[in-house]
């Protein structure tokens, strides 16, 4: 019996390389490559397949990380502005195809083993999250399949252009699985219009990025003591002050002054995004959904559910887009400050001008922070599951996959059916040992679909260190069941 047999992976984050004696953007260094570990991956995919199967290799969303590729051309065809000479080149469709070049001709690789797997006769899938939502354009969509249909003649293997798909939204099987990157559970990086996610500007059409990209542009691709793949730019009050005097303090560079300019220049971007999608919504969305229904072979109304689910992004949430920046606690840290100054030079008591700042400050500080909320990226990511619920009771699937969140896990949402989140690729590095990745990722799952059955597989690919031999020696490990 032929086995359906898909291998998916998910934020990957692959950007442009960039190495600094001082370690700043650690996380896009040359050691972290990890191009010859997933193809090793892929190989053992194959190798364990028996004949008649189908193999489908899902690349489930943010495997480009176009937000993070600050470069800019020496000599460039077209019109730069002073913002992108400082934080990179606009998420317009020819600027976005020099972004994916200049990420490819780093991971050369990568694009050899996907070359081989098509080749092959099998099939690779490319989902956009919302990091590489700018594959929507179509030129770019056809850079990415030039570039693996050339690391093939390289290798002196024809790969059919037809065996490269690329899906806006979600790649569906029937009674298999659905696949679908998951950022649009997520308020900080859902698109307005996903299927269609364009803003209209001066100098033409451009992506309407959310915050989170936004965020990563303006703000992470800047601080260089972030890993942006990680959550350690989450910090308390008093971490992000210890991060200023270790990294900071006692140097030229300024997370101060880089965190109140991006914040400003990315939140007036998201207020105009928000602007211009009001004057100028998509003339006809609905023929988007009513694409992807013909292509699956879903009724309308049942693709129109399934949009249903997604959140409303953060723009329509002005409080929160002021707090996620730290303006709202910025601005209450100012007021306290100079109610301080102005409580000193008031001809008051001396235990007034002291038990005011010292009791009653601090107290406004904790009654606001319980009232403003505790949900931010983390908390909203961690609900995924319910989500994936909601789509499971919708469509015939056994299986529900999802990244995004970089949480590698496994739920069963019913009886037969299972979800599963396929992690992250992307460099986290060890609390107790910095010079290692953290244990546990370069994650991947594995759903095996025939007639009787449907197994799915959570798993880790992980050496510790940039070594050929840890790879090697996984390959051994790999678990065919």
């Amino acid at each position: 019996m032929s086995t359906n047999r898909y291998l998916m992976v998910s934020d990957l984050h692959i950007a442009d390389v960039e190495d600094h004696p001082d370690g700043w953007k650690r996380h896009k260094g040359s050691a972290w490559v990890f191009d010859a570990d997933l193809g090793a991956m892929l190989q053992a995919f194959v190798d364990r397949a028996d004949e008649g199967d189908t193999l489908t290799f899902l690349l489930n969303g943010d495997i480009f990380d176009f937000d993070l590729v600050t470069v800019v051309p020496e000599d460039p065809p077209w019109p730069l502005n002073s913002l992108e000479r400082l934080y990179g080149l606009d998420a317009t469709e020819p600027k976005s195809v020099w972004k994916l070049e200049r990420m490819l001709a780093d991971h050369p690789v990568f694009l050899e083993s996907l070359a081989a797997f098509c080749a092959a006769g099998h099939k690779v899938v490319l989902i956009y999250g919302n990091h590489d939502r700018e594959c929507w354009f179509p030129a770019v969509q056809e850079a990415f399949k030039d570039a693996i249909i050339a690391a093939g003649e390289r290798l002196g293997l024809a790969v059919a252009r037809d065996r490269i798909l690329c899906e806006a939204w979600f790649y569906y099987v029937p009674n298999d699985v659905y696949v679908e990157h998951g950022h649009q559970y997520d308020f900080y990086s859902a698109f307005r219009y996903n299927l269609e996610p364009l803003v209209r500007k001066k100098d033409g059409i451009h992506l309407a990025l959310p915050m989170g990209n936004l965020s990563n542009r303006y703000l992470l691709s800047n601080i260089g003591t972030f890993n942006p793949h990680a959550t350690d730019f989450i910090l308390s009050g008093i971490g992000y002050i210890k991060h200023w005097l270790r990294y900071y303090a006692f140097t030229r560079r300024s997370i101060i002054i880089t965190w109140l300019v991006g914040s400003i220049r990315a939140l007036f971007a998201l207020l105009r995004t928000r602007r211009a999608l009001h004057r100028h919504p998509p003339r006809d969305y609905e023929r988007h959904l009513r694409d992807a229904a013909d292509r699956y072979e879903l009724p309308l109304e049942t693709v129109k559910s399934l949009d249903s689910l997604k959140m409303e992004p953060i723009t329509s949430r002005f409080f929160k887009i002021v707090r996620e920046f730290w303006i709202d606690r910025v601005i209450l840290a100012a007021l306290m400050t100079g109610a301080t100054i102005t409580l000193a030079l008031t001809p008051i008591p001396l235990w007034v001008k002291l038990m005011v700042p010292l009791t009653a400050f601090p107290l406004v500080w904790f009654l606001y922070q319980w009232l403003a909320g505790t949900d931010n990226a983390q908390t909203v990511e961690l609900a995924s599951h319910k989500y994936a619920h909601a789509i499971a009771s919708r469509l015939p699937v056994r299986a529900v996959v999802f990244g995004h969140s970089h949480i590698p896990n496994a739920v069963p949402l019913a009886r037969g059916v299972m979800f599963a989140n396929t992690g992250t690729w992307a460099p986290t590095f060890s609390r107790k040992d910095p010079s290692k990745l953290a244990q546990g990722l370069r994650n991947y799952v594995i759903v095996d679909a025939d007639a009787d059955r449907c197994h799915v597989e959570v798993g880790s690919w992980m050496p510790l260190a940039p070594d050929p031999a840890a790879s090697q020696s996984l390959s051994q490990r790999y678990s065919p069941h």
